[in-house]
């Protein structure tokens, strides 16, 4: 059951810490499990998000027995961001994000099987740097997916207009301007919990460190993402990543679309898909019965997938 001190109090034992990488200072954490870990998770957050949102789901990782490493993406939470307007969202290419990860991956010190784990733009980060990076895919013994950031919702507009529209405007200069995109969250809507307790977690943080908050995303940051959704797309993308990998599926999920999540687990070597009808995009911030279904259908998969 949730509890407020397991969301929203920092697990016993963390430290945070920095690494450098591409003249960026990029924030770090190290969560580790006591005694003998039975291995290392990376976990990687959304976009918008940061390192203190996800302490319930370390917690839940360490009663399972593994050290967890984080880190705030460059550009949000408490990393270095690249514009005067801390609030805008912004990124030059999803490639810094990759190579962020791979940078985070050959600082720690691994204890037992590593999984890299990640949540929407998390998530898609984790496919695209196992897709291109065969060091990474050596090291990793699996990887799960949740609500990963394969097709972004784009309303009425299709997503190849959508991403013509941001190319352009990124090519006529405006790329650091902000999206108009539609709330998330706020009075009478969350299309990313249904769970009323966990909704609240990420406003609690902010309250705290105001300096965590982010804003809409950029044009600049928008054509990245479909640049680099493309990029997954491509044939020999998915079917490179031949480690076991899990896929989490929220049915509800309005945020990124559900049937491109479906698709690109169609193509893994050794995927397994796990759909989750209830859930909006926040699986792990859901309703417990549902985060049940998650880490039940996890334990499993660490049983089959971890050496």
């Amino acid at each position: 059951m949730s509890t407020p001190a397991r969301r929203l109090d920092p697990p016993p034992g963390g430290r945070f810490g920095r690494i450098e990488r591409g003249g960026a200072m990029l924030r770090t954490a190290a969560f580790p499990v006591p005694g003998v870990a039975r291995g290392t998770v990376v976990l990687l957050t959304g976009r918008n998000e940061f390192i203190e949102k996800y302490y319930e789901t370390v917690a839940d990782l360490h009663d399972r027995g593994f050290d967890v490493h984080m880190m705030d993406w460059r550009g949000q939470g408490l990393s270095d961001r690249p514009l005067p307007d801390r609030l805008r969202g912004h990124v030059r290419d999803f490639s810094d994000y990759v190579d962020d990860l791979a940078t985070l991956v050959e600082a720690i010190p691994a204890r037992g099987p590593l999984i890299l784990m990640g949540h929407s733009m998390g998530g898609h980060i984790v496919a695209r740097a196992l897709a291109e990076c065969p060091a990474l895919r050596a090291r990793a013994a699996g990887a799960v997916l949740l609500s990963a950031m394969m097709a972004i919702e784009t309303g009425r507009l299709s997503e190849r207009a959508a991403a013509r529209t941001a190319r352009l405007l990124v090519r006529a200069g405006l790329g650091t301007r902000v999206v108009p995109a539609p709330k998330e969250t706020g009075a009478g809507v969350n299309l990313l919990t249904s769970d009323p307790e966990r909704a609240g977690d990420q406003g609690h943080f902010i309250a705290a460190e105001p300096r965590l908050a982010l804003g809409a995303p950029t044009f600049g940051w928008l054509d990245a993402a479909f640049r680099s959704m493309a990029a997954l797309r491509l044939p020999g993308a998915a079917e490179a990543i031949d480690v076991p990998v899990l896929v989490a599926v929220a049915g509800r999920d309005k945020v990124v679309r559900p049937e491109a999540e479906r698709a690109f687990a169609a193509r893994l070597p050794n995927g397994t898909l796990l759909a989750i009808g209830d859930a909006r995009h926040e699986i792990l911030k859901e309703r417990d019965e549902l985060r049940r279904r998650l880490w039940d259908e996890f334990d499993l998969w660490c049983d089959r997938a971890l050496p």
